[in-house]
């Protein structure tokens, strides 16, 4: 029997409370108008991404491309499908169509990758000068691409899907590498639009999740939100799927860090994608040293197929019944990404390849240190809380302790691309 009212949750803000007046009202002011601002000092902002260089329009369109590819492989993990238990009982007797609910946050994620996208490409081609005919092919591209996002995004996964980012990121790579004019870019948009249309068919909607997803959706949710919370990002690390055949009948440490690669393979597509993405970016913005590129790019490739490392150190009881040492499971699991590090650098090497373009001797020599950067990171100790160690900064205090907690792993990363930037 509906009790004719309309239930809300307490304390909800709408917008996330940016209007509020608070501080986020003063973060969203204050970055929207440094965001902004970057448009009035395109001449600094042109030595900052191009240097004295020409600007490689194709390049840079690609490059957009190659962003659109990436938020669309976000949105397509469905990050938006979810409900708090509480109101999910709530609206079977409320005036509340939770359709509708999952509707609006999946149109504030598709507008958010929009929005982005549209930034760095204006952004970019605002800094270098470029005239109608390329903001017409950059806003072919994004149209596309966000038509192609709604219309996938918004039913139920398919076995096609995890395809699609990385095709349109090699479509990306194929702009940069025939160096495409506006004109033929505008068609490449129309063809990403017409790909709309067919992958639009198939599947239900998603706002019709049941309670099952929502409440997986929401389990996800509440876990990124404490991991941000307590500063401890290791709690997000991806868990292993089913290995296929592998088996641990016999349990050593090198089997196992075989079982947590093979168990992570549905982020290869992530490898293919960074990959491209750090070509096409060594190719639109030739400022960037090629050391900055590879060591990032492996470092984010790379940290998923660290993970089996990262939840087996979090979890004393599965080290003893392993019985291997600390040094031996760091070394195995250290083997097994230095294969997915080879593999990604070959990717890389292709994109690199397939652009007419190279980077140094010493940029290739971050594949390592980002692999010890990686095995640094999931080795961290459960965050220590007791001691914040409060620094005082211009900016205010800082609890210097926590940040060098949280840092551990990146602070390799950074320390070896510091040292190859000053070699080269």
């Amino acid at each position: 029997m509906s009790l004719g009212v309309r239930l809300r949750v307490p304390g909800r803000k709408r917008f996330g409370g940016v209007f509020s007046g608070d501080s986020a009202t003063f973060v969203l002011i204050f970055g929207g108008g440094f965001l902004f601002t970057a448009f009035f000092r395109t001449d600094s902002w042109h030595r900052v991404l191009f240097g004295q260089s020409p600007v490689d329009y194709p390049a840079v369109l690609g490059l957009v491309l190659l962003c659109c590819a990436v938020g669309w492989r976000s949105l397509l993990r469905r990050g938006f499908v979810w409900a708090e238990p509480a109101e999910l009982t709530w609206m079977d007797f409320a005036r509340v169509d939770r359709r509708r609910v999952v509707a609006a946050r999946f149109a504030g994620a598709l507008t958010g990758f929009v929005a982005v996208v549209a930034y760095v490409a204006a952004l970019m081609l605002a800094v270098g000068g470029g005239g109608p005919d390329l903001w017409r092919a950059g806003f072919a591209l994004i149209v596309g691409s966000a038509v192609l996002a709604f219309a996938t995004a918004r039913r139920t996964a398919l076995r096609v899907d995890p395809a699609g980012p990385l095709v349109l990121a090699v479509a990306g790579v194929a702009i940069a590498a025939a160096r495409l004019g506006p004109s033929p870019v505008q068609y490449v948009g129309a063809a990403v639009l017409l790909c709309a249309v067919a992958l639009a068919f198939g599947g239900g909607a998603v706002t019709r999740a049941g309670r099952a997803v929502l409440l997986d959706g929401w389990n996800a949710r509440v876990l990124r939100s404490v991991a941000v919370t307590f500063l401890d990002p290791m709690m997000m690390l991806p868990e292993s799927a089913p290995a296929g055949s592998w088996s641990l009948r016999h349990p050593s440490a090198l089997r196992l860090a075989w079982a947590g690669v093979v168990g992570r393979s549905r982020y290869l597509g992530a490898l293919l994608l960074v990959a491209l993405a750090v070509a096409v970016g060594h190719v639109a913005v030739p400022t960037l040293p090629g050391a900055v590129l590879v060591g990032l790019g492996a470092y984010v490739a790379l940290t998923p197929f660290g993970a089996g490392l990262g939840v087996l150190w979090r979890n004393p009881g599965r080290r003893r019944w392993l019985g291997s040492s600390d040094l031996e499971l760091v070394v195995t699991h250290g083997v097994a990404l230095v294969v997915v590090a080879v593999v990604w650098s070959v990717l890389l090497g292709a994109g690199l390849l397939a652009l007419g373009t190279s980077v140094s001797g010493l940029a290739w020599t971050m594949l390592p240190v980002a692999v010890l950067a990686v095995l640094r990171t999931v080795t961290r100790k459960p965050v220590d809380y007791s001691s914040a160690g409060f620094v005082d900064t211009p900016a205010g205090p800082l609890p210097a302790n926590l940040a060098r907690q949280l840092f551990r792993g990146p602070d390799l990363l950074v320390a070896g691309i510091v040292v190859l930037s000053l070699i080269g």
